[in-house]
């Protein structure tokens, strides 16, 4: 069982990445459960704002540890948030969709350090 979170601009990682198998992003039951144990100061954020954080990010990064996966991150007035999300490759299983991993809050001075360790192939 998942929940459709919103899509993504697939044109901006077609370039990095190659043609996705949809532009519809998903978050599973399991991650929410996981989203929740892990990050439960920040699992009613990911409702408020994991839509714009998808739909509208700040800043995309590749990540660099991860294959096929990127950060989403949406810059708010008092903190910034980052949707982790495996993407779903042409190639790849055609029921697969990009879902995400998990979902937190990031500090101005970690997201720094996660620009300077990781390809910005997004920076509005």
């Amino acid at each position: 069982m998942y929940y459709s979170l919103g899509k993504v601009n697939d044109i901006i990682l077609r370039e990095c990445f190659g043609k996705l198998i949809t532009d519809e992003v998903v978050v599973t039951l399991e991650r929410l459960r996981h989203i929740l144990t892990k990050h439960p100061q920040d699992f009613e954020l990911l409702f408020l704002y994991g839509k714009m954080c998808v739909e509208d990010p700040d800043l995309i990064l590749q990540d660099s540890k991860h294959e096929k996966t990127v950060f989403m991150i949406k810059r708010l007035r008092d903190t910034n948030i980052n949707v982790i999300l495996r993407l779903a490759l042409q190639g790849e299983d055609n029921n697969l969709k990009n879902s995400v991993m998990t979902f937190y809050r990031i500090r101005d001075r970690n997201l720094k350090k996660l620009a300077v360790n990781h390809k910005i192939l997004y920076n509005k």
